[in-house]
This record gives C-alpha cells, sequence and structure tokens, in this order.
C-alpha cells in the first residue's frame, strides 16, 4: 500500500489556557546526573549546580524527575537504565549530564567519579559510559523522544603520555543519532565548554547552563530553537574572553519537541473580541495526536498487516494499538485458512526456521533474499558497490566496511567511512529503503552531515523505519567529489 507519512497534516488550532497540552497526553520522564567530586582526576565546580539548576526546571514544566549528584559507574547505569525503562512504548524523556566527558578514537563517553587514570584508550570504555550505547538502549526501548543534553565538554581531565595520549583532543566528537533522538552538546566538536567567564564570574553555573536554562520554561519555544537563542548568547560571551565555544545540535526527529506548549515571546496571535470585551487567544501547535491519527487514516481500510506493524512500532501504545493488534490477528487467520487448502507442504516451505528470533545477516549482494533464506553477509568491494549511490567520485573518503543485518523485522546498517587523507572531510549521507523489487518504500530522507577527521574512521548506524524495508541503498556525496 502505497502511502507517504505526515503528508497532509494541518497545524491544528488549539485553545491554551496556561496548560501544558503535551505533559496530559504523554509520560514526561527526565534522569539529570551531575558530577563534581571526581576522586582521581581533576574536580569541577559547577557541575552539580547546573544539574541541580535544570532538574529543578524540568519538575516546574511537569516532568518526572530522577536527579542524582556525583554519581559513580555502578549507579550511573543502573539510574540509566532504569530511566530507559520509564521511557519506553512511546514516553518523552530528558537527559541532563553535567561533568567530565571524554573523546577516545572518536567516541563519546560520560565520566563516573569514581573512574581510575586510565592507562590506555580502552580503559575508558570499561569504565565510563557510552553514550552510542546510551543511545542505542533508547532506541530499542521505542521510546517517541528523547532529548540528550550533554554539558560534558568542559575540559580534558587525562595527561598525555610519552608516545600515545588519552582523550587528548578537547570537547566531544560529532554523533549519529537514531531516529526519534535530539542531541544538544554544550559545545561544537573538540570545544572545551567554559565553566566559568573569569576569576570574577561568580554565577553559580556554567557558561551553557546559564544560558539554556530560562528557555526551559518558556512557552513555545522548541529545543532547536532555544539551542540557537543560547549559541548565539555562549559565541558571544566566550569570545569575549577569548574562547571559542558553539553549542551543536544533532538531530534525527521528524518534528519539534517544546518543554512547554503554547505562543513564543513575542509571536503573533489571532485574538477576536470576547463576550465581555476581552480577547480569546488562539495558537497554532502541532498535536502529537492529530500525528498519529494522520498515521492511522492512512492505512485503515489496508489490506495488508505490514502497515498495521508499522503503526505499532511507532506507536505501541497508540490509541488505534488494540484495533491493529486484533486486525493483524484476524489477517493472520485468514492467511492459515488459505493454506489449509493448498497442498501440505506449502505452509512448511512458507514458515520461517524455528531458529529465526534470532537476528540474521543479510547478504550484501545486489538482489536480497527472501527473509527464510538470509545467509552470511558479504564484506567483499563488489558486495559494498553494489549497495552504496555516490554523487561523484569521492577523494578522500571511502566506505571500507558495510554490514546489515535484521532484527525485530527491521533492518540494522552499519557502515564504516575511512578518511585516507590528513586533513579533516566533511561527508553528506542518507538512505534509499527498498522492498525486493526495488521499489521505495519511505520516502527520501534529508542529507544528514558527517565529518570525519584526518586518517581516521567513522561509523554510521541506522535502523530501518518500515518493516517494508528489505533492501537498502547508502547514498554519499562529499565537497571534494569530482565528476564521474
Amino acid at each position: 500500500m502505497k502511502r507517504t507519512l505526515l503528508i497532509g497534516l494541518s497545524l491544528v488550532v488549539t485553545l491554551l489556557l496556561g496548560s501544558n497540552v503535551m505533559a496530559a497526553t504523554e509520560r514526561r520522564v527526565a534522569l539529570v546526573i551531575g558530577n563534581n567530586d571526581y576522586q582521581n582526576i581533576s574536580k569541577l565546580e559547577k557541575a552539580v549546580n547546573d544539574a541541580n539548576s535544570v532538574a529543578a526546571e524540568l519538575r516546574k514544566v511537569g516532568f518526572e524527575v530522577q536527579a542524582f549528584n556525583n554519581v559513580g559507574q555502578k549507579k550511573m547505569n543502573q539510574v540509566i537504565n532504569d530511566f530507559v525503562q520509564k521511557v519506553s512504548g512511546g514516553g518523552v524523556g530528558v537527559f541532563f549530564f553535567a561533568g567530565h566527558g571524554l573523546q577516545i578514537n572518536n567516541q563519546n563517553f560520560l565520566v563516573p567519579v569514581d573512574m581510575d587514570p586510565p592507562r590506555e584508550a580502552d580503559d575508558v570504555a570499561d569504565q565510563a559510559i557510552s553514550v552510542s550505547v546510551l543511545q542505542d538502549k533508547l532506541a530499542v526501548a521505542k521510546a517517541k523522544y528523547t532529548l540528550l543534553v550533554l554539558d560534558a565538554c568542559r575540559n580534558n581531565p587525562l595527561p598525555k603520555k610519552a608516545g600515545r595520549s588519552i582523550g587528548s583532543t578537547r570537547g566531544l566528537a560529532m554523533t549519529n543519532s537514531p531516529s526519534g533522538q535530539t542531541v544538544l552538546y554544550s559545545a561544537g566538536a573538540n570545544q572545551e565548554a567554559l565553566d566559568s567567564l573569569g576569576n570574577n564570574d561568580n554565577n553559580p553555573n556554567g557558561l551553557f547552563t546559564r544560558e539554556f536554562l530560562p528557555m526551559i520554561s518558556q512557552p513555545g519555544v522548541s529545543s532547536t530553537d532555544a539551542l540557537k537563542k543560547t549559541r548565539s548568547m555562549v559565541i558571544q560571551k566566550a569570545k569575549s574572553v577569548g574562547h571559542e565555544q558553539q553549542p551543536a545540535i544533532y538531530d534525527q526527529t521528524d518534528g519539534d519537541f517544546y518543554f512547554v506548549s503554547g505562543p513564543a515571546p513575542g509571536q503573533s496571535v489571532t485574538t477576536s473580541p470576547g463576550a465581555q470585551g476581552g480577547t480569546t487567544t488562539v495558537v497554532q501547535s502541532v498535536d502529537p495526536k492529530a500525528i498519529e491519527l494522520s498515521f492511522w487514516d492512512s492505512i485503515k481500510d489496508s489490506k495488508e498487516a505490514e502497515d498495521y506493524q508499522d503503526y505499532l512500532s511507532k506507536y505501541p501504545s497508540g490509541q488505534f494499538a488494540p484495533l491493529a493488534t486484533r486486525r493483524i490477528a484476524a489477517m493472520s487467520k485468514t492467511v492459515s485458512r488459505g493454506s489449509d487448502s493448498a497442498s501440505a507442504s506449502a505452509p512448511a516451505a512458507a514458515l520461517p526456521p524455528a531458529t529465526a528470533s534470532t537476528p540474521a545477516p543479510l547478504a550484501m549482494g545486489s538482489t536480497p533474499p527472501p527473509p527464510p533464506a538470509a545467509s552470511s553477509i558479504s564484506g567483499g568491494n563488489s558486495s559494498i558497490a553494489s549497495k552504496l549511490e555516490q554523487q561523484g567520485i569521492m577523494n578522500n573518503l571511502k566506505v571500507t566496511d558495510l554490514r546489515a543485518t535484521k532484527r525485530d523485522n527491521l533492518l540494522r546498517i552499519q557502515a564504516e567511512i575511512t578518511n585516507i587523507s590528513a586533513g579533516n572531510q566533511q561527508l553528506y549521507y542518507r538512505f534509499k529503503w527498498m522492498d525486493r523489487d526495488g521499489f521505495n518504500v519511505w520516502e527520501d530522507e534529508p542529507w544528514k552531515p558527517m565529518i570525519v577527521y584526518g586518517n581516521q574512521k567513522q561509523i554510521i548506524n541506522v535502523v530501518s523505519p518500515t518493516f517494508k524495508a528489505t533492501d537498502f541503498r547508502l547514498i554519499l556525496q562529499s565537497p571534494d567529489s569530482t565528476s564521474n
């Protein structure tokens, strides 16, 4: 069944009387962690203040907040797992961390207070909290939306070693956000975020947090707009002390997230005379329930079980979830009855093997096999080339590994991009999702940016947006590409 999600959505005119409509329709959970008192590396002064201030603001706007200060590795993992559980199945979550952050081999880590000084890079992965692992947990939990705010690029607490440095790069690396996630950094890639603006700076909060805090409680300000407003102030104030700090956002969402719904400050609104000469304010806002309703309207007459599985994947606790489940069950019974009239061997051939619950890697050939016949992945250059569409010939960037597996009926792609030059290279990429006959099953994705540092590798991890996708193409272009 052909359809394009979210097309034809109109803005819903909602009468807002000072209440937060979003809070009434979804579970909103926040996990806030602030680490100052590091036991074996340099301490911080304002991370706990930052976390406490953010926790207070999030409580004001209706979040269920769990706040922790000076947390060790074991406790951090426990509270993160609890947070993931609470937002699973369609919840909205905000994760805020203030403390030390490290970039090791282009991977980002949040540092617990009990981390020992590492002797080599692998020690960091064993003792710190991986940002990518946290993102994967949230993706698997199928949260509706999660916002990660990492005020963790403060300074590098680890010394260089002769012949090799551990975490010698300031700040955190760029990230690839799974679908439905936004990551806000207090500073750009490889930049250091300031705790203060000098010896005479008596503000209890770090530079980023003090500028970001007022945005949380302002009605009608999306997380993207909040960052833009914060960025301009942070850039200006950092430059005043001779420092470069540019907050950064990496976004993989279809719409905007609002801490508080309502008219943005200074926004013009439509008014009409009231019965007593007053006015009624009408604000245009996008209602998540309207988006879900539009999705359901696009599939409600479908005869394909995959369409209802798509709905349940996006809205596992949606208002039409019971109906979608019943329709899938009814279609399964219809298929079973139809199979009874066929030869006895036909159903057995159509059934997947008993071990199909274990994710099976997909072949990288040009024509994908049926799911039951999935075979070992191929990493050869010819197999990789069959899955790539390059806009011109990339001079310095190469796809050196490409892997696909299928889990929970969704394709999961991992691509390794290698920069063979000494300088940093810009890459733009997007995926084309297709069925086994080569027809598109999803609308064109926007281009996503990535920086691959000189003589290093960067990994792209992505999950297909629909169960119908059994094949894909990775489309790439780089500013240094030459014509074919």
